[in-house]
């Protein structure tokens, strides 16, 4: 996945192209130095309507942990416990959770 720009992301929020979100979201997450800047934008998409942009969300916050070994747990972790409720973004919310474990080094407890 290619870097993407802040204002990428921002335009396709306004437009309401859920498929440029996710990847707009996913070229952040992957590239842009602000893992707490990307990590917010992930936490914003909680609520989105689009249950694909939820996932993608969800794994992204996996990304930010992998690539920066930090997130903010006390913020991220109920977000992601909450979206085990949601059967279609469940999967992908465990993923983030287990990437968490793994690359931050802190145990979540499990999902």
């Amino acid at each position: 996945m290619p870097p993407a720009r802040r204002d990428e992301l921002q335009r396709a929020l306004t437009d309401g192209d859920d498929d440029a979100v996710q990847e707009a979201l996913v070229g952040l997450a992957l590239h842009d130095e602000d893992g707490t800047w990307v990590q917010d934008q992930c936490l914003t998409l909680k609520d989105h309507p689009s249950w694909q942009v939820r996932a993608t969300a969800m794994t992204c916050l996996g990304h930010i942990a992998r690539i920066h070994k930090s997130i903010d747990i006390d913020r991220a972790l109920p977000v992601l416990r909450s979206a085990m409720n949601d059967p279609r973004i469940a999967g992908y919310a465990e993923q983030a959770i287990e990437d968490i474990e793994i690359y931050v080094g802190f145990s979540t407890g499990g999902p």
